[in-house]
């Protein structure tokens, strides 16, 4: 009796003895004094950013639930690669900012976090300059504290546009609509007095949304809480007074409403009723993609028709009520010989450019004919490599769809014949052969075939004439 007493006794000093080990070990990690990153990022005392300074967060790792590990911190304090405080010549710079779930909490890599998803999209599409995106989220951060962020530091960095992610952490704070959106409206004049662009959007949330939960995302739309410790669901009408003053700001590049974003998935997409996973990053990503293209594209540093002052002197064509304008441009190289030519098709009328698009295009120079070939570009954007020499013969090399029998643009999906399994293409156009191999007037007429969809064929929409000019 007396050696179990014992037992038990010495089995409960080591539980004790152990579970203060655990807690001195949590508060000196979660301190930095275990790590190289403590107290990293210091903005005028607004935070202090250590990707392991929660202790809820260290735990949920040791459970495998967080991937902690994976976390890189570059030396400016923020989530990502380094980058330079001074921005590069010819690169389009854009700040995503937002709490945690903007930070990649649960994220499985820097990578499968929205804005790594942001630069893995942006970099399908070929420019003519660079694209820099860098994720400034910070665990637990508000509107508020946002805004001095944008004032305080990443105005600093000479962004182009500065995309803000919030909601969550200002509802759990029980942040007024109105205080909320005048942090909005705030952060949107900060950017119009910098000369950049500034988008809003607010985030969805487990149980705000019509997406139809599963079993588990219930449940984390029943436990989720304000910081006050009530019911988060409780405050359904709020968020839906967040979402109406966001639709009323007017000042802001965009707002967007981003509460259905995952209305269409069936699968568990929250990790717990903020979060999500690194197929919700993805879709939130997407998301803001398709919004922020247009304001890219109509940068007035970075304007995809940088060749031309305006519209007026290119030729446009209306369908359904759009103007639809195609531009040619010759795109610098860093090799001597070789040539790269961008194809685009915008829609003048809704500023962004247009999706799903065959060319027929043909290729002359003093009225003789070099080439006329059909090609396909998912985005709308044709990127065509030329290799000049005197072959006479020239030869496109490059995957073919079924439809037109369309050379297809990297990165697009395709198909190889009728009615057979959809591809994606990842072998690069090119053009060999006696086009750019002498100076001259080389002259561009292109076709629209489809437009919006591969299956959308259009039949009006011709006479689009460019030229480029080789030599003096």
């Amino acid at each position: 009796m007396k050696a179990n007493i014992k037992i038990t006794a010495l089995v409960g000093i080591a539980f004790l003895s152990s579970f203060a080990i655990l807690t001195v070990f949590l508060d000196m990690y979660s301190a930095g004094l275990l790590t190289t990153e403590k107290t990293i990022l210091d903005v005028e005392d607004i935070f202090d950013q250590n990707p392991k300074h929660a202790t809820l967060d260290v735990l949920r790792n040791f459970s495998g639930v967080s991937k902690a590990d994976t976390i890189n911190i570059n030396s400016l304090g923020f989530r990502g690669d380094e980058f330079s405080k001074i921005k590069p010549d010819r690169t389009y710079r854009i700040f995503m900012l937002g709490s945690s779930p903007m930070f990649g909490y649960g994220a499985t890599s820097d990578e499968t976090t929205i804005p790594g998803f942001m630069q893995k999209f942006l970099g399908k599409t070929d420019f003519g300059f660079d694209i820099e995106v860098i994720n400034s989220g910070v665990q637990a951060i508000r509107s508020d504290t946002e805004l001095e962020l944008v004032k305080q530091k990443l105005i600093t960095f000479s962004p182009d546009l500065i995309i803000i992610y919030d909601g969550w952490n200002d509802l759990r704070s029980s942040i007024s609509p109105n205080v909320i959106k005048e942090n909005w409206e705030s952060a949107c004049e900060i950017g119009n007095e910098n000369n950049f662009d500034t988008v809003i959007s607010l985030q969805p949330i487990a149980g705000f949304g019509s997406k139809k939960l599963t079993q588990q995302e219930s449940e984390y739309a029943k436990m989720g809480e304000s910081f006050s410790k009530k019911p988060l669901i409780e405050s359904l009408s709020v968020y839906q007074k967040y979402a109406k003053n966001l639709s009323e700001i007017n000042i802001c590049t965009k707002t967007i409403d981003l509460r259905d974003v995952f209305d269409n998935e069936a699968e568990t997409i929250y990790s717990d009723q903020g979060h999500v996973s690194d197929q919700g990053n993805a879709i939130v990503a997407k998301s803001l993609y398709n919004a922020i293209l247009p304001i890219i594209l109509k940068n007035k540093e970075f304007n995809i028709f940088e060749n031309e002052k305006d519209f007026d002197s290119l030729t446009t064509s209306m369908y359904d009520g759009r103007e639809i304008v195609v531009n040619v441009e010759l795109l610098p190289s860093t090799e001597l010989d070789n040539k790269r030519i961008k194809i685009s098709t915008y829609d003048n009328t809704y500023n962004e450019y247009v999706h799903n698009v065959t060319y027929f295009l043909a290729i002359s120079k003093n009225n003789e004919n070099l080439l006329s070939e059909y090609f396909f570009a998912q985005d709308g954007v044709l990127i065509l490599n030329v290799q000049p020499n005197n072959d006479p013969l020239i030869k496109v090399i490059g995957e073919k769809q079924y439809d037109n029998n369309a050379y297809v643009m990297p990165g697009s999906k395709y198909t190889v014949e009728m009615f057979g399994e959809n591809l994606t293409s990842v072998t690069p156009l090119q053009i060999v052969g006696s086009i750019f191999n002498t100076d001259g007037i080389y002259t561009f007429d292109t076709e629209l075939i489809t437009i919006d969809s591969r299956d959308n064929w259009v039949y009006s929409l011709s006479g689009f004439h460019y030229e480029i000019t080789i030599g003096n």
